[in-house]
Parts: structure tokens; sequence; C-alpha cells
């Protein structure tokens, strides 16, 4: 490990573990414009030709820690699924975005609130939603793994784990309430949805009560005691986060079953690349709920890193797709 910061004993056997399973060495590298969750930059996703771990400079101790190791465990899965050849990214062309954005616009006419928007709003909104859920869904799945690793491995990092995923919960699910009234309302519950799904799932593993969103969101709070009956009135089923809460448990539901990992066994290529291919299980579940299977395309991390490079002529020519232009 190249780094000239100070971690916990138990991070340090994780990078270290990490370092020789892989047979790489791993830069960790603190800096002021991170992200809060901070950044794995690693060469199995990247052109590049070393693995750095970057956390920000508002995260000290524990907390710290906690965000290396989330990485480090993220960039063991991907790794063991490089060295076995089974590494794919959530990837997309011109043709499966005309589909995505297709539909996104169908339901913006679909939608009350949506329909009387100008057609340069919808065409703006298209291209977003469609970048937003596959933002989430690149990540998300394998932060649920990587958080149960965690628990499972480095107790450790218990409350700063309980005290980072409490927090993100709140601006996670609240990212899309400024404009929730701009968005067809499926689009904002699904992706709340996932979040939702995440807390639900994490807070039974490590019984983190706090993290419920029942409990952690001021807006799920009056779903916690209410009976079938009063669910199920009028005043309710016209609630973007009562829909939230049924989306969400079904897609809790889906983690649950997807989910099984033996930690009584040697933690080895095919354990982390067994974990990756969850991933992939639980991306694939979520995508056929929402309807978005045709969205995107598992690909070489190359293919994802060309659709990036050619984000605006993949816009222009998806939008052209979707009118007919």
């Amino acid at each position: 490990m190249s780094s000239t910061y100070t971690t916990s004993p138990a991070v340090q056997d994780l990078i270290s573990h990490a370092e020789e399973l892989l047979n790489i060495e791993i830069v960790i590298h603190r800096e002021a414009e991170a992200p809060q969750y901070g950044l794995l930059i690693d060469t199995y996703s990247f052109d590049v030709n070393k693995n750095v771990i970057v956390y920000s400079n508002s995260q000290l101790g524990l907390l710290k820690d906690y965000i290396i190791a989330q990485n480090c465990v993220k960039l063991l899965m991907r790794g063991a699924s490089h060295k076995l050849k089974n590494y794919r990214t959530l990837s997309y062309d011109s043709h499966s975005a005309a589909k995505g954005m297709y539909q996104i616009y169908l339901d913006t006419l679909k939608d009350d609130k949506t329909r009387v928007l100008d057609i340069g709003q919808k065409k703006k909104l298209m291209y977003y939603l469609f970048m937003l859920f596959h933002e989430s869904l690149i990540d998300l799945p394998w932060a649920i793994l990587g958080n149960l690793y965690l628990t499972k491995e480095c107790p450790v990092l218990h409350n700063a784990q309980a005290y980072f995923l409490i927090k993100e919960s709140m601006r996670d699910m609240h990212e899309l309430v400024a404009f929730k009234d701009m968005l067809p309302r499926r689009y904002f519950v699904m992706h709340n949805a996932m979040y939702y799904a995440r807390d639900m799932f994490l807070a039974d593993i490590t019984a983190e009560i706090k993290l419920n969103p029942l409990i952690n969101i001021p807006e799920l709070q009056k779903f916690r005691n209410l009976d079938v009956k009063e669910m199920m009135s009028h005043r309710w089923s016209q609630s973007y986060w009562y829909h939230t809460k049924l989306v969400g448990d079904a897609m809790s539901n889906i983690v649950r079953m997807a989910v099984s990992i033996d930690f009584s066994k040697e933690l080895s290529l095919d354990f982390y690349a067994d974990m990756y291919a969850l991933g992939v299980d639980i991306t694939n579940r979520w995508l056929v709920m929402m309807r978005m299977q045709d969205w995107y395309r598992w690909e070489l991390p190359e293919h994802l890193r060309t659709a990036e490079q050619n984000c605006v002529q993949i816009e222009q020519e998806a939008t052209q797709a979707v009118f007919g232009i």
C-alpha cells in the first residue's frame, strides 16, 4: 500500500489482502474535492496503470477507514471478476438509449404533471433520467454487497458505517424532491425505491434500526404503523412516498432472495467473483421489475468508457431515433 495516512489495523489487513490476492499495489489518496463516498480508480475499469482509492479531506478516523474499506471491497470484486474473465459493466449505446428515452417520453405524456412540459423540457428529461438510473445501477448493488461484507469481516467499522449510511440515506432519498413535480411519478418512485431497498436490507444485516427508512426518512415515518385499510385509502394512494414504500419493499425482497454469501468460505478470487456476480443478478432483477431490461447492456469496461466519451453523440442519435428525425 502506498499512503502517508494512517489506517486502522482491520483496514490495513483488508488492503494487504486485496494487494496479495490481486497482485497489485493500492494507492490511498486524500483529495478535498472527492465525493463523500470516495472514489475508486482501478485498472480493471479505467485506462490507467494504478489502483487508487480517494477519500475526502473532511473524513477522519474510522469514517475515513470505512470509505477506504468500502472501495477496497469493490476493487476486490472487480479485480477477481477480471482475473476470472467475468468482468462486465452495465453500458449503453444509442440504440439502447433510444429505447429507454422513448419509454421515458411516453411516461411524460401519461403523467398529468409532466405532459404539460414543452418539448424542449421533455427532451432534456429523457436523457437525464436515462443517465440517472444508469449512474445508480452501476454502483448501488455492489455498494450493498460491500456493506454486507464489511459488517461480517470488519465489525470495528460498524459505528462509522451506520453513521455514514444514515446520513447518505437522507441525501439519496431527497435528491429528486426539489423537482419531483417535473418528473413522471414512476421515476421518482423507482429511483427512491432502490435506496429504500438498500436501507431496509442493510438495516436488518447491520442490526441498525435507525437506518430503517420508515424511521430515518421523515416522509416515510407516517407509513410505519398504518394498517392495510388506511394505506389503501385515496389519500395515500396518491402519495409519491407511499408508492416508494411499496416498490421499495418489493426491491428489498429481491435483494434478500438474490444474496446468499457463505462467509465461512476461503476469501479467494472465486469468492469475490461470486460476489460481483450477485451484484449483476440484483441489477438484472431490478431492471426487469422496473421494465428497463432493454435500456442497458452488459459489456466489457472499454465499451462503457467509449459510451461516456461519446455521450453527446449518443444523446443526439437517441433523440433523433425517438422523434424519427
